[in-house]
């Protein structure tokens, strides 16, 4: 359970103001929705927003931490279904951000957002790294067993790179799927598979 704040009948925790940031957020938009919005919401004053989460770039980070996590469940039982690690490359990359596209929310924040949180977003937090391993990590383990993965990354460096090819296609809206795979397979598969 997160901190609570607030007096001792209504106590205020971290999961609530998340909740009540996300209503705001797809009522108003990620441009128009501020902290004050939250705090209206949620009948507390801004100061109180603010001891949990000390700027909207934070908060904005928290709310889509939760959004990553609910996408990440969907993309463990999609990756299951691969047994190529060359097709899992390519069409588990393209997968991952169709599902983060999918969620309006995420992709407005990720889209509207400042930099600080589209930084975010592909740098990651240990959290976001550990449930891309989570996804990842099947699949390339079943690799290396068959000796596919070229010797010297692990799998840490690895998600680390597809952290970087997401960044590097959602930063390419002019390229066609197309061009997305051929740069998947041209590019990408070869710098991890032997």
């Amino acid at each position: 359970m997160g901190e609570i704040l607030g007096s001792n009948k209504n106590p205020l925790t971290r999961e609530q103001v998340i909740e009540a940031a996300t209503e705001c957020l797809e009522h108003f938009g990620v441009a128009k929705t501020s902290m004050i919005d939250v705090a209206r919401k949620l009948g507390v004053t801004r100061q109180t927003i603010h001891r949990l989460f000390e700027t909207r770039t934070i908060l904005l980070e928290a709310v889509a931490e939760v959004r990553i996590q609910a996408a990440a469940k969907k993309l463990v039982s999609m990756f299951a279904t691969h047994d190529d690690i060359e097709e899992t490359l390519v069409h588990g990359t393209l997968q991952s951000l169709a599902v983060g596209r999918s969620d309006k929310l995420l992709y407005e924040i990720q889209q509207q957002a400042d930099h600080g949180v589209d930084q975010y977003m592909f740098r990651g937090s240990p959290m976001i790294q550990q449930l891309m391993l989570d996804i990842w990590s099947p699949v390339l383990d079943r690799a290396r067993a068959e000796g596919r993965i070229r010797d010297g990354i692990d799998n840490d460096k690895i998600v680390q790179w597809v952290r970087n090819v997401h960044a590097m296609i959602n930063m390419r809206s002019d390229y066609s799927e197309a061009q997305q795979i051929e740069m998947l397979r041209d590019f990408f598969v070869p710098s991890i598979v032997r």
